[in-house]
């Protein structure tokens, strides 16, 4: 499998459109020191929840084993503590290792209830690591159902790719997501947690994780959508090649659309977080997006599908980042390797479902993409959130 069929998108961009900055103020020369550089804004502070509230965070970690390792840590760790905790740090590493990482990451970011991961980049037949991740965020009693205010439990769900002839390179240890769910999220369910993740017959490749709340009657979606390319796209039975990854990455979109539409036909709500692999506006893509034609098309497609309103055919989907924020610049992939700001895209989304939100059965409260490099940590992405206030709820038995 070629790399350029993975995500993230190639570094090499046509700058056609997009915002313009230049490093340290400095105006425009010949000089190869005038750097073009992406505008970069702090995190917005991250609120303890309230009741009623739901906070779903997404975050393209680039492949988890880094997370399960003590070692993660010093992503994280500020300079002031590099340089004062060495003994704290070893005491970190030790007895349990494992599981500090993701812990932590939940620490921070003031226990979500729902955390949707993309591109973790397990094998589906490997169990250990999935164990692994499941251990490591657990409560530190160790057991399910554990939750309390200060040290919260969760639960970790995967769907990994099961496509022999589109997802078998690195040994089957490409795309995949998962989602974790903190406990107490499901102390309204009248359903095991495990009845309630799901993956859909139309993904093979571990791009797709459904979580219902039927008390809620709300969906939430972790995507890892197609980055589109032109190599070769091959029928999931006989292997033969039927088209291009482009043409795969418009199919998803059509088969994710009709599952919203059929939860939203329902009556519920619908949130679709991850890893979108589109830039939806030239605010979105620094230098500038990718402008081939094929791209074109697929972007074309995803506001057709999903951001075009309901009576012209669309899903009529509210873009939690930019309803909040505007035209405010933040970017969620920021590719390693160069200079941070030099290349950079908004690429990963949280969509909701905008009648919800028009109808008060859902009030956007936040969202923000934390769009520091100490926040991208091993990843080539960086997280982002949404915070919601959930309105009147169905007090009939779950359907």
């Amino acid at each position: 499998m070629s790399p350029c069929d993975i995500s993230p998108p190639p570094s090499k961009r046509r700058r056609l459109d997009g915002p313009s900055a230049i490093a340290d103020g400095d105006k425009p020369s010949n000089s190869r020191r005038s750097v073009r550089l992406a505008p970069s804004l702090p995190s917005r502070p991250i609120t303890p929840l309230q009741p009623n509230q739901l906070r779903v965070f997404s975050w393209n970690i680039n492949g988890i084993s880094p997370f399960l390792q003590p070692t993660i840590t010093s992503f994280f760790r500020s300079s002031r503590s590099r340089n004062t905790s060495k003994h704290a740090s070893s005491r970190e590493s030790s007895p349990s290792p494992p599981a500090t990482s993701l812990r932590a990451c939940l620490q921070r970011w003031k226990w979500p209830q729902v955390v949707c991961l993309q591109e973790v980049k397990i094998a589906r037949s490997d169990t250990k690591t999935q164990q692994a991740v499941r251990q490591a965020v657990r409560g530190p009693q160790n057991v399910g159902h554990g939750d309390t205010e200060q040290e919260p439990s969760y639960t970790a769900h995967f769907s990994l790719p099961r496509d022999k002839y589109n997802a078998r390179g690195f040994g089957g240890k490409v795309y995949g997501v998962c989602t974790l769910i903190r406990d107490s999220l499901m102390s309204d369910e009248h359903l095991n947690v495990g009845d309630l993740v799901k993956e859909v017959p139309w993904d093979l490749e571990g791009r797709v994780l459904v979580l219902e709340l039927p008390y809620r009657k709300l969906a939430i979606f972790n995507i890892y959508a197609v980055n589109g390319t032109d190599n070769p796209y091959r029928n999931i039975r006989t292997g033969e090649v039927t088209g291009t990854r482009h043409d795969r990455k418009r199919a998803l979109h059509k088969d994710l659309q009709a599952e919203c539409k059929s939860y939203e036909g329902r009556g519920w709500s619908v949130v679709v977080a991850g890893d979108l692999n589109v830039a939806r506006s030239p605010l979105d893509g620094f230098p500038g997006r990718r402008m081939e034609e094929a791209h074109v098309a697929n972007r074309v497609d995803f506001e057709e599908k999903f951001m075009v309103e309901k009576e012209d055919g669309g899903s009529g989907m509210m873009d939690t980042y930019r309803a909040l924020h505007g035209e405010e610049r933040k970017y969620s992939y920021r590719g390693r390797g160069r200079e941070w700001g030099s290349s950079c895209d908004r690429v990963d989304l949280i969509l909701l479902s905008s009648n919800s939100v028009a109808n008060r059965r859902i009030v956007l409260q936040e969202a923000d993409i934390l769009d520091e490099e100490a926040e991208r940590g091993p990843s080539d992405h960086v997280p982002l959130y949404t915070t919601i206030k959930l309105g009147a709820m169905d007090t009939d038995e779950p359907n």
